[in-house]
């Protein structure tokens, strides 16, 4: 679990209930972590064909950096 799930936490009891949350969320975390697998986009030699490939591929990667990030966040540990 990434330390940033305790950012704010004054205390030991407060960081018991996030733990315990995000146990009973485990469910919901594996399910959200499939859909979110499956919107990673890929290139493909067409997008070359576009005019504004540069701009598509820039927003690819970005969204893509994105989707890794959260999928980060809710991987177990």
């Amino acid at each position: 679990m990434q330390e940033i799930w305790f950012s704010g936490i004054k205390n030991e009891e407060e960081r018991e209930k996030v733990k315990q949350d995000i146990a009973l969320a485990h469910n919901a975390f594996k399910r959200l972590s499939d859909i979110l697998a499956k919107k990673e986009k890929k290139s493909s030699a067409s997008d070359y064909d576009r005019a504004s490939w540069s701009s598509y591929q820039a927003d690819m990667n970005g969204y893509n950096r994105a989707l890794q990030e959260v999928l980060k966040l809710i991987k177990e540990t």
